[in-house]
């Protein structure tokens, strides 16, 4: 871990750095509507001056965490090739900084049990599936999200296939515990959707595995990176701090090997 004298050179850093993020523009949100798709983790949907929808999570949301949760494990899973919707930050006409996702066109929710069989049997070819439900499945257990199901999951309409992506990470990393293992319960969601696509052979241990390798050796200053794009509201200089001297540490390798376990 860094000493004492580490954290205070961070600390500089960091505040240097906010210059930076504030060169970033938002998109301004200017029309919002209230969510009718029935889902409680979702209170906004706005459309911004750039003509597209996004799905928008506030620090009203939650515990307060759900705008940094998004935004680091949507980059997270952009640095392991998983593919999820474009996302942005946005400003709302109260001038909150928020966190938007972009309400994806053309594409497939899992509404019905008779439509998750036809993608997992492979009825409804979707592209490189087990690698998919194999790698997003790892990368749910690093971060903690207690709340991965078949929901959360859409399936875009591409050349001769389905391409999946993963979206919504509001119940993980900060807004549950960064460092805990709520994730490996077998009450949690994320446990019970892995375990029915294993039913249907859609889950190697082994691509799992590399995930969290991979994730093992994405630089401090990539995450440093990640974290200095959010506005400094999002999340307490002093956990921004926690979390970058806790990356590449002997603690995060503990984690990755606890988790592999749980494979």
């Amino acid at each position: 871990m860094t000493t004492a004298t580490g954290k205070k050179q961070l600390r500089v850093s960091l505040a240097s750095d906010y210059a930076y993020q504030k060169n970033l523009f938002p998109i301004e949100i200017v029309a919002t509507y209230p969510n009718e798709s029935g889902s409680a983790d979702l209170s906004m949907i706005g459309t911004g001056v750039d003509g597209r929808d996004y799905a928008i999570k506030t620090c009203s949301d939650g515990k307060g965490y759900v705008p940094i949760t998004e935004l680091f494990c949507y980059e997270l899973a952009r640095a392991l090739n998983i593919a999820t919707p474009d996302f942005q930050i946005v400003k709302i006409r109260s001038g909150e900084l928020a966190f938007g996702s972009v309400w994806e066109g053309g594409v497939q929710l899992i509404s019905q049990v008779t439509e998750l069989e036809k993608i997992l049997s492979g009825t409804k070819p979707v592209r490189n599936l087990k690698a998919f439900i194999s790698r997003v499945f790892a990368l749910d257990l690093f971060i903690n999200n207690i709340d991965r199901h078949f929901g959360n999951f859409l399936f875009r309409s591409s050349y001769n296939s389905h391409i999946g992506l993963a979206y919504d990470f509001g119940r993980a990393w900060y807004e549950i515990n960064p460092f805990g293992y709520e994730v490996v319960q077998k009450n949690s969601k994320t446990i019970q959707c892995n375990f029915f696509a294993r039913n249907f052979n859609q889950y190697d241990r082994s691509l799992a595995s590399n995930a969290l390798d991979e994730i093992s050796v994405i630089e401090n200053s990539s995450i440093r990176d990640i974290l200095l794009r959010a506005p400094e509201l999002w999340l307490k200089e002093s956990e921004r701090i926690e979390f970058l001297n806790w990356w590449g540490s002997s603690e995060m390798q503990n984690r990755i090997n606890t988790l592999k376990g749980s494979l």
